[in-house]
């Protein structure tokens, strides 16, 4: 993705039709193969500009589905252009993790999570829609299919270095992690939204009212919820000094919880919570399949 000077020049075009007024250079905050994203510093404060990969294009349409039919927090959007596969967003606020300090930290990291699941619930009714939208279906019924694509991809494993003994190794495990997601699936957890990689970098929150918006929703796809929790806790034990048992990781742990339990006791949702820790490398190896053949 090159043509940076297309897509600023229709969003200053845009935002100048619109009565802003551009007082600086726009700067470019993120440049890699999945997206761009450029802020705009105007006379009605920072809009953001996002261009996703062409696969991924789709984000837009998604961030107003999830306001509209879910009246989740995600970003407002100013405007979207289909031909150069980008948009405009108003600013949010800061990300989680620079916001975040040993004072507040417990606080705001089991807000967070409660914040997220409680989207993801919000999200059950509503799959059919996100499919329309060719949000990926990564429903724990496609994990095995999913999983035998991508072993079956010799060439592409063996180009990142996978050996023969490897591939065999995972082809012996598959009937285990079959027999492992059938498992998971009698804990009667309803499928929702995940973001593969949740984390503190794509949250923001507002200093001023504490609100929290999520942003890089064009990654998500529909899966068992505790996947993208599992991530939240690795990387806060990486980004904000959380050890695993620690009183932190554990509070973070209830937090994940709490949104179902409705459905069944704590000891259980632990234990499917714990189930689902197996399973998650598999996940993540779908997420990253994806990612490396949408960029």
């Amino acid at each position: 993705m090159t043509n940076h000077l297309d897509i600023i020049n229709w969003a200053t075009d845009y935002l100048t039709f619109k009565g802003y007024f551009l007082i600086k250079q726009p700067e470019i905050i993120q440049e890699t193969p999945w997206s761009n994203v450029i802020c705009l510093t105007t006379s009605h404060g920072d809009v953001y500009l996002k261009q996703p990969a062409k696969l991924l294009a789709n984000e837009a349409s998604i961030i107003e589905l999830l306001a509209n039919q879910c009246k989740a927090s995600v970003p407002n959007i100013i405007a979207n252009n289909s031909d150069l596969h980008c948009f405009l967003m108003e600013d949010a606020g800061l990300t989680l993790r620079n916001y975040i300090n040993e004072e507040c930290k417990t606080e705001l990291l089991c807000k967070a999570i409660k914040h997220f699941t409680a989207f993801q619930r919000s999200t059950e009714d509503n799959i059919k829609s996100l499919f329309r939208l060719n949000v990926p279906d990564w429903r724990l019924k496609q994990i095995p299919h999913l999983y035998r694509k991508i072993i079956n991809d010799k060439k592409f494993l063996k180009a990142d270095g996978m050996e023969d003994k490897e591939l065999d190794k995972l082809n012996y495990l598959s009937p285990l992690i079959t027999e492992q997601v059938y498992e998971l699936s009698q804990y009667g957890i309803c499928e929702a939204v995940v973001q593969p990689d949740f984390n503190t970098n794509n949250i923001l929150i507002n200093p001023e009212t504490q609100q929290f918006t999520m942003i890089d929703v064009g990654e998500l796809a529909i899966s068992h919820p505790f996947f993208s929790l599992h991530n939240f806790l690795y990387q806060a034990t990486i980004h904000h000094s959380v050890k695993e048992q620690d009183y932190v990781w554990n509070e973070m742990l209830n937090a994940c919880i709490e949104s179902w339990l409705n459905l069944g006791p704590k000891d259980k949702l632990l234990q499917g919570y714990e189930l689902s820790r197996k399973l998650w490398p598999i996940y993540a190896a779908c997420a990253t399949y994806h990612f490396m053949h949408c960029c």
